[in-house]
């Protein structure tokens, strides 16, 4: 058996002890995968078979799809990602984060995917998947911002919509498509299903049965009452105006193209709103107060300055989060320093759970009740600008 790469903190409780443990024997994997994965790119290099996913897919009882695609990663790290291969043989990195890295420098010439490694490789070990492939979009885009349109316009040449049965007398659809859209579609479920809930509608069922038949009854042609949806995207002067392709920010989602930014904000019925930010880290400064009560200009400068939960990995938008104070109120004033967005789980967390918050530097940590730290570092809205060139 593989020995356990155990890390615990110094305030840990008992109950850290086999959670660690758990934790180190998973990273342990990851090295076994690692090396599994340069085996198979030696073999990929010596057979060179057009057959070799069929042989691959029998000796590992797998499909012949999932063969391809560990295939193909095992060759991509080997070839284009050595140091992320590395990470995964040191058990820095698991296979599943590593893939994410290999999809996201696809489209990048060696030495810009290098660059982008290189840059990811200093972070990657506390970021999980969904903000991993936020911070990925992030760098490609500062990297080379043709690269990220482009593979957009690979990506939404490849939508579709699947269907597959599962063991229960049920099935699950997906569709694939662009992000802004798939967006607007979740949130006009989202908002029916809140209609008929509110209205009397439900019947005995929950959110979750809600928009499922919402959404086959959308799709079967069934008309609801309007329900207004929000989606918000925020995109730099310079780029609304046509002079650069610097991506734009999808709330929800991430870094999206610069034209599909545009798209979004020339629409009819978009609203327009000023959001200063510091040019060297794209931070937000202040966001435009006109019209808004003072709690509701506070509100907007949270929820533009940490656009996400603050939870460790979560990625829930803020607009749909509590604004929970770190000191309980009334002790603890209600200002930006003190108020912070925190989903409906993480916020009982606190209050309930034994989770703690404090802060270090201006940075928002939260501790577990078994003494893990997680710091939380809020995406910059904007990108920021290049330093000025020396004279």
């Amino acid at each position: 058996m593989c020995e356990p790469i155990v890390d615990l903190p110094e305030d840990a409780s008992p109950e850290a002890v086999p959670l660690a443990t758990a934790r180190g024997f998973a990273r342990a994997a990851w090295q076994n995968e690692g090396h599994s994965l340069e085996q198979l790119a030696v073999f990929a290099a010596t057979s060179g078979s057009e057959f070799d996913a069929l042989e691959v897919a029998a000796l590992f009882r797998i499909s012949v799809r999932a063969a391809q695609h560990r295939l193909d990663l095992a060759v991509t790290l080997s070839t284009r990602l050595p140091r992320t291969l590395a990470a995964v043989k040191a058990g820095r990195l698991d296979p599943y984060r590593a893939s994410k890295i290999a999809d996201a420098t696809l489209p990048l010439s060696l030495e810009a995917a290098a660059v982008v490694e290189g840059e990811i490789l200093d972070r990657v070990e506390e970021m999980p998947a969904v903000k991993l492939c936020r911070a990925l979009r992030r760098i490609v885009a500062r990297v080379n911002a043709d690269a990220l349109r482009a593979l957009h316009e690979q990506r939404v040449a490849q939508r579709r919509v699947d269907m597959y049965p599962t063991e229960d007398g049920c099935s699950v659809l997906t569709v694939h498509g662009p992000a802004a859209r798939i967006q607007v579609a979740a949130k006009r479920v989202d908002a029916i299903a809140h209609q008929l809930r509110d209205t009397g509608g439900a019947d005995g069922r929950t959110m979750d049965q809600l928009r499922s038949d919402v959404a086959l009854d959308l799709l079967a042609g069934k008309d609801f009452e309007h329900a207004k949806i929000i989606v918000q995207v925020t995109l730099p002067a310079r780029a609304a105006l046509g002079v650069d392709n610097t991506p734009g920010h999808l709330v929800g989602y991430g870094d999206i193209a610069a034209q599909q930014a545009v798209d979004l904000a020339y629409q009819a019925d978009a609203t327009w709103r000023r959001i200063l930010t510091e040019p060297a880290t794209g931070r937000v400064l202040d966001v435009g107060r006109r019209r808004y009560s003072p709690p509701a200009a506070l509100r907007d400068h949270i929820q533009a300055a940490m656009p996400t939960c603050t939870g460790p990995g979560c990625v829930r938008p803020a607009a749909q989060c509590d604004l929970d104070h770190r000191e309980p109120f009334p002790a603890g004033p209600t200002d930006e320093h003190n108020v912070h967005p925190a989903c409906r789980s993480h916020h009982r967390g606190k209050t309930f759970g034994g989770w703690k918050i404090i802060k270090r530097g201006g940075i928002l940590e939260w501790v577990s009740p078994c003494g893990f730290h997680y710091p939380h570092h809020p995406e910059p809205l904007t990108h920021p600008e290049p330093p000025p060139p020396p004279f």
